[in-house]
């Protein structure tokens, strides 16, 4: 396609983002760096890449005479066809045509779904749709998310949007499928590690720690999750279950969560990071 940009005559390819990516590079890319994107649904959004890879940015699209929206339609129109279901799941391993869904989700084949249209954007190669009324086929999909976080690659979102006549909007999937609790969580929580690893990652500083939260399966198959705070260190912790605290002495506790904060009082604070974090500071409290 020839773009709003067209003098240039470079074509733009879909790319699909969540919110806890446009989190960190609303910190490492802000102002007119910051991508530009589309918002779809959910966490969900629809962004572009220029040929060579880079994402086109708020301060490109300023110059353009069409909406951003239109040259989006524009890129996805050509996107290959839809994969088939497979037992009420259709997989989809290219970006394009994931992207195309979501900007048009007419072109799904709703016929091979049990209800409405459901969207997990695992991945960026990895988008799967079920039909809101096959509880066999999320499940299907919950094994295909914990495939995805073991082989340790970039995730997405494990949140699913569901299409409705507004539109793709979030899918409250624990409530609709409660056999499915447990393994939802503890999808959910993977998920969450590894954004969190991933915001670590790029937002490291010298002068505060960022913790990094690990997952403990417990005897019932619950599915929690922790972080170690490395008492008297200036850190910036992420929403976990439990807070172990180490001090110096090498002596630990725990804490839940909840108590952790609720000791801390106005001395530990809510950043704007997304996914959220709360900055403890060297001098902060701990429970009882």
């Amino acid at each position: 396609m020839t773009n709003a940009w067209g003098e240039t005559g470079m074509n733009a390819v879909a790319r699909i983002y969540a919110a806890s990516e446009l989190g960190v590079l609303a910190v490492t890319a802000p102002g007119d760096a910051h991508p530009r994107v589309e918002y779809i649904g959910g966490e969900l959004f629809v962004g572009l890449d220029d040929p060579a890879g880079s994402a086109v940015t708020q301060g490109q699209v300023e110059t353009w005479t069409r909406s951003f929206a239109d040259v989006v339609a524009d890129a996805v129109a050509s996107a290959g066809p839809v994969p088939a279901g497979d037992d009420g799941l259709i997989l989809i391993e290219d970006e394009v045509v994931s992207a195309s869904v979501l900007v048009s989700p007419d072109r799904i084949p709703a016929d091979a779904l049990a209800g409405a249209p459901v969207l997990f954007a695992l991945a960026r190669d990895q988008v799967a749709i079920v039909g809101a009324d096959d509880e066999a086929a999320v499940a299907r999909v919950l094994d295909l998310a914990e495939r995805l976080y073991d082989q340790g690659g970039a995730l997405v979102s494990a949140h699913p949007v569901a299409l409705t006549p507004a539109g793709w909007e979030r899918f409250d999937w624990i409530q609709r499928y409660p056999a499915l609790e447990m393994r939802i969580a503890r999808v959910l929580r993977f998920f969450s590690v590894r954004a969190y690893e991933r915001q670590g990652e790029a937002l490291q500083r010298p002068d505060v720690r960022f913790l990094i939260p690990k997952t403990r399966v417990l005897e019932t198959g619950v599915t929690t999750t922790f972080a170690a705070w490395p008492k008297g260190v200036a850190s910036l912790l992420p929403v976990v279950d439990n807070v172990i605290i180490a001090d110096r002495s090498g002596t630990l506790s725990v804490a839940t969560f909840d108590q952790f904060l609720d000791a801390g009082g106005d001395a530990i604070v809510r950043t704007g990071l997304s996914p959220v974090r709360y900055f403890i500071p060297s001098e902060a409290p701990e429970p009882e």
